[in-house]
């Protein structure tokens, strides 16, 4: 019996040391991607810390990045054909501004990634920084970018910047040229900037592109009618989109505005701004809409209670700023000066590098009789732009002379 038991305990051992020897083999020949896995996962924290961290200096950012991409590079040492370090090391080089590197590495991610949509859309952005325009186009079309840069746009045009936001609009048109909220943000864009004749023709391309039925063919319709002044017929078309979408405020907005600028009929338009908040007490123009008009009307607490909900910096320091100025101009009409300026200076410190808030609040320093702020800010114009005319006059007509 004694004999048997060691018998079988000395089998057991073979079986052993071969199932030691194929975890082995079987662990030497997952090194590569074990390794790869590691230094990629390792290289993705140091990266979103590098991106992410709020309490990082841009040295610090930097020194995290290079961590990253040193990771990265270990991953592709052990895995040549590993897309996603490519991707990962595409970010490090963007991160660094290296355009071209970034193109390489993100090149090389999506032949090895072919239906990843953030590899085509990052090299998109690479190429596009290089000028390469119609081969970042074939990238952002592979991603689906479109939306993106409509959404881009959007932000830019509600902050006010209409230049940016039409070459966001284009980019997004050259990606998806059926696209017709596209034509009609661009449209919108165009007419922020006076190009009332472009405007036009891209309120055409939208009309063109909806469907004859919807309530958007009309609201298009009537954009192209008040781009060319005839102010009865637009109103007709807003009116007709409104009747097959009575939740849209849109139309009633567009209505008032059309009463408003077009037909003079600041009663009518009131009613349409009011109707557009009640479907969406959220959508903003009408609230700046009834903010001008009370401005103009001069009456200043109507303004601000119809204003209260955009001037937080929350809705955007653009928006925001824009209802503290038409609050601040009416106050300074009614000679509540304190008052006025207040408002003035928060739009200021909301969009402190415009130089169309520093005049506001220089104009209304020196019409309140605060010379000498009304020239300490005209002299930050003139450092943010030192060929500007009006604020040299406005220097000159209070009695500053250049040293």
């Amino acid at each position: 019996m004694v004999g048997r038991q060691s018998l079988g305990s000395d089998a057991v051992y073979p079986r052993v040391l071969i199932a030691a020897g194929l975890s082995l083999l079987v662990f030497w020949s997952l090194r590569p991607l074990i390794a790869t896995v590691v230094s990629n996962n390792v290289g993705s924290v140091l990266l979103n810390r590098a991106l992410l961290a709020p309490d990082l200096g841009s040295e610090e950012r930097m020194d995290w990045a290079v961590q990253a991409g040193r990771s990265f590079r270990t991953a592709l040492a052990w895995d040549p054909l590993n897309g996603q370090a490519y991707y990962n090391l595409g970010t490090v080089y963007d991160l660094w501004q290296d355009a071209p590197s970034a193109a390489r590495a993100l090149s090389r991610a999506t032949v090895l990634n072919p239906h990843d949509a953030s590899a085509h859309f990052g090299l998109g952005q690479a190429l596009a920084t290089q000028d390469q325009d119609e081969r970042a186009i074939q990238e952002w079309q592979v991603a689906d970018a479109a939306d993106y840069f409509l959404n881009q746009g959007l932000a830019l045009a509600r902050e006010g910047d209409f230049n940016g936001a039409i070459e966001q609009y284009e980019r997004a048109l050259a990606i998806a040229p059926e696209l017709a909220e596209g034509y009609y943000r661009l449209g919108q864009a165009l007419s922020g900037l006076g190009r009332e004749e472009e405007a036009v023709v891209a309120f055409e391309s939208a009309a063109a592109l909806s469907s004859p039925s919807s309530p958007r063919r009309y609201f298009l319709q009537g954009e192209v009618h008040a781009a060319r002044g005839a102010w009865e017929a637009a109103l007709a078309a807003f009116g007709q989109a409104a009747s097959l979408a009575p939740q849209d405020p849109a139309p009633q907005y567009r209505m008032g505005w059309v009463l408003c600028y077009g037909l003079e009929d600041e009663e009518a338009a009131i009613s349409r701004f009011q109707w557009a908040l009640q479907l969406d007490p959220d959508y903003v123009p009408p609230r700046l809409a009834l903010g001008w008009l009370y401005e103009e009307q001069e009456n200043c607490d109507e303004a601000a209670r119809w204003l209260a909900p955009i001037l937080s910096p929350d809705v955007g320091s653009g928006l925001a700023g824009q209802a503290h100025v038409l609050v601040g101009r009416c106050l300074l009409h009614q000679g509540r000066d304190d008052e006025a300026l207040s408002y003035l200076e928060r739009a200021l410190a909301l969009n402190p590098g415009s130089v169309r808030y520093h005049l506001t609040l220089a104009q209304g320093c020196s019409q309140a009789g605060r010379y000498h702020d009304a020239i300490e800010v005209y002299l930050r114009v003139l450092e943010l732009e030192p060929d500007n005319g009006q604020a040299r006059q406005a220097l000159k007509e209070l009695g500053w002379f250049e040293p």
